[in-house]
């Protein structure tokens, strides 16, 4: 196909004709007239200096390639287009013109554009948050460059994933990466390199801030991470400032004040912060403010001086909505603002916030791993919960308080006797319950192995891939064998990690289960590891003997949370209901 062919294809499927762009897009005259190289040039100079002037070039320079009818042209355009409207947070805009870019460039076979396409695309996704999404195009792009002589491509993306990494606190692997690629750049010129050799210093710095975090609870460990931390950031804030760069001095600055935070001096912490807000309110560093006035509000907090702590969880909450980020400490923010709030005895803000973070929690749902375990580890949430409860239940007798006193009196002894029947009631169902699982535990442990699953009726879905019985067969046999050394207790297990056990892709693995377990994946994985809980549960006194938490680790769950619902679900009951009556059964 011609180029000439090409680009009449491309006005036809998009609507993008010349005189459309030239009147919804004001291209400056003086522009008009310069090649598109130069128009390129300019883009990638002034891309750090100046966005709305970048942003102007970026636009003559996809005028100018659907006027000359380039194809080449028009996707190096489109390229720079999505960049500049990620950098201006137009997410819509970005995606739509990196798609573009990436189909065109592919189209032209421009291998130097489908990488930088590929990468792009997933830079946007992490921009915006996005991570898990972003992940699959870094490790693309990284595939496509992992045989180059010079590695330095490799590194730069390798870099991207760290950065990702450490947002979804993978920080070991984040640290792993980070010094592999520090060790690299300072292979190289010192001021070529300088930017990414700055960069895997605050990561670094950054990452090891959270490993520290998440040791809280052993004192030698959480000091021995926090120095490490301050190593990185110092080592950082040198280089810094021999090549004058405020960017990287305000982002160090900030993270020295974390680890102040840490470290319990509060003090410490609020005045460095301070200088970073200013700075980076000054440099337009907009992203590092939420981080910024999170931390001012934590130390406020820790320093019982609530109404600081208030003005500063408010800006990082408003901040963060500003800037249309995942804001990955938004949870906790919004669970201070509601605790900052009871401090004070402004109990409406207080249900306000908890609500919010009530609603954030739940749609974290899935990542309870990553922020809602670090929270409910750190702070008394469900003390809090209960408080929050009784001050809603406070605030609704006051807006009821015309109400008779005799209305209120019957209504709570029917809300009373309601309570009592329900909970005599339910009691009833649970002890049944319990010994209908007693019966079923007694069932699975005559059993001599797990049975096998037998072969269901073929259905006469075509869109379904036909699978060979041989193969079948083989892929049964291994999840026997996966069932049998009780791999499926690893909180690794997902999906695809179970499918290469079972040595198939996870579309097959999908199909095999619902057609001859009947069942999906996660509702697979959970029956295996209650019906592994209530067995041991039932023959092992030192295993009832753990909390929640503990026994849900043991099997898998990453949150107690989690790990009761699943069992709620199973059973009908809830697993201390159980425990304690295996241990009244004992006892008896």
């Amino acid at each position: 196909m011609n180029r000439l062919l090409f680009c009449l294809l491309f006005f036809v499927c998009t609507g993008f004709y010349m005189s459309a762009q030239e009147d919804h897009i004001q291209i400056p005259d003086s522009l008009k007239t310069q090649p598109f190289d130069t128009l390129q040039k300019k883009f990638y100079y002034y891309e750090f200096k100046d966005v709305q002037i970048t942003e102007k070039y970026a636009e003559a320079m996809l005028w100018l390639a659907h006027k000359n009818e380039d194809a080449s042209q028009i996707h190096k355009a489109e390229y720079c287009t999505a960049r500049i409207a990620s950098a201006l947070g137009d997410k819509a805009t970005a995606e739509r013109f990196i798609k573009q870019a990436l189909a065109h460039s592919r189209a032209e076979n421009d291998s130097v554009y489908i990488l930088k396409n590929i990468f792009l695309r997933g830079k946007i996704h992490a921009d915006f948050g996005e991570y898990l999404e972003a992940t699959p195009y870094y490790v693309q792009a990284k595939d496509l460059v992992k045989n180059d002589p010079d590695q330095t491509r490799f590194h730069i993306i390798s870099h991207s994933i760290a950065l990702i990494k450490n947002q979804v606190n993978d920080v070991r692997n984040a640290i792993e990466i980070s010094k592999k690629n520090l060790r690299f750049f300072e292979t190289k010129d010192e001021t070529a390199f300088y930017p990414l050799t700055i960069n895997s210093l605050i990561l670094l710095g950054s990452a090891y801030t959270k490993l520290a975090i998440k040791h809280l609870n052993k004192p030698e460990l959480h000091r021995v991470y926090i120095d490490s931390s301050m190593i990185y950031i110092e080592d950082g804030m040198k280089i810094a400032e021999k090549y004058g760069d405020k960017e990287a001095k305000v982002m160090l600055a900030g993270s020295k004040g974390l680890n102040f935070y840490e470290l319990g001096d509060f003090k410490a912490c609020l005045e460095i912060l301070k200088i970073a807000e200013q700075q980076s309110i000054e440099q337009e560093l907009m992203r590092e403010l939420p981080m910024t006035y999170l931390y001012q509000g934590k130390s406020y907090y820790s320093l019982q001086q609530y109404n600081k702590a208030i003005l500063h969880l408010e800006k990082a909450y408003e901040a963060s909505k500003e800037l249309k980020i995942d804001f990955p400490n938004l949870q906790e923010t919004l669970f201070l603002l509601a605790k900052s709030y009871s401090e004070v005895g402004d109990t409406k803000k207080a249900i306000q916030y908890y609500d919010l973070f009530y609603d954030k929690d739940k749609e974290n749902e899935q990542m309870a791993n990553i922020t809602s375990k670090t929270l409910y580890e750190k702070y008394d949430i469900p003390s809090f919960e209960n408080q929050i409860r009784k001050l809603k239940n406070e605030s609704k007798r006051i807006g009821n308080k015309y109400t008779y006193t005799k209305y209120i009196a019957w209504s709570l002894l029917v809300a009373f006797i309601s309570i009592l029947f329900f909970y005599i009631k339910r009691q009833y169902q649970y002890k049944k319950r319990f010994e209908k699982l007693l019966v079923h535990i007694n069932t699975l442990e005559q059993q001599k192995e797990i049975s096998k699953a037998t072969p269901a009726q073929k259905e006469t879905n075509r869109k379904k891939p036909k699978i060979a019985d041989e193969k079948v067969a083989e892929i049964l046999k291994n999840l026997e064998k996966f069932e049998r050394k009780e791999l499926f207790l690893s909180n690794k297990c997902t999906l695809t990690y179970v499918a290469k056990k079972v040595n198939t892709n996870s579309t097959y693995f999908s199909i095999i289960l619902q057609e001859h377990k009947k069942k999906k994946f996660v509702q697979y994985l959970s029956d295996l590891r209650i019906e592994y809980v209530l067995k041991r549960l039932k023959n092992d006194p030192v295993f009832r003997s753990y909390d929640i938490k503990s026994i849900a680790q043991e099997v898998g769950f990453n949150t107690a949370e989690s790990f009761s619902k699943a069992f709620k679900k199973r059973t009908g009951i809830y697993p201390s209901f159980f425990i304690k009556s295996l241990d009244k059964l004992n006892d008896s």
